[in-house]
């Protein structure tokens, strides 16, 4: 019977441990994500490819909810001029909001929701598309 107790603790402190741990990371799972009309000038793949690096970047962003995300292409046309006349083929910016937590953030940011967040991410023919980098326009 005391086996059996303290498996049971030790799952249970196991479980809490991955908790914490996921808790401190930023968590984009349930943004909302908005992605092209058909309109724009890059494909849905792409868009999707834009989605998940700027996802995997916020992965770094400890105590954050990502609430929203979504493709601009207007904000994606703009940054191209930006990057005129470097070495990259194409831009994609992404729009976010996120909120983070009075535990895990930042002291400038604890318990606020920021809106207009931007991910820009780039492609070159050799790269591909990459996390080009991200903050507030």
């Amino acid at each position: 019977m005391q086996k059996k107790a303290a498996i049971i603790t030790a799952a249970v402190l196991l479980a809490g441990a991955a908790l914490l741990d996921h808790a401190a990371c930023g968590i984009s799972l349930f943004a909302k994500v908005r992605t092209s009309d058909g309109t724009g000038t890059h494909s849905e793949a792409d868009i999707r490819e834009a989605v998940s690096l700027a996802r995997s970047g916020f992965r770094d962003f400890e105590g954050c909810f990502m609430t929203k995300l979504s493709y601009s292409e207007a904000l994606s046309q703009d940054e191209m001029h930006n990057y005129h006349g470097k070495d990259v083929d194409d831009i994609i910016v992404l729009d976010s909001d996120f909120t983070t937590s009075k535990v895990f953030s930042e002291p400038t940011f604890d318990g606020r929701t920021q809106r207009g967040w931007k991910w820009i991410i780039t492609h070159t023919e050799a790269e591909g598309w990459k996390l080009a980098g991200s903050g507030y326009a």
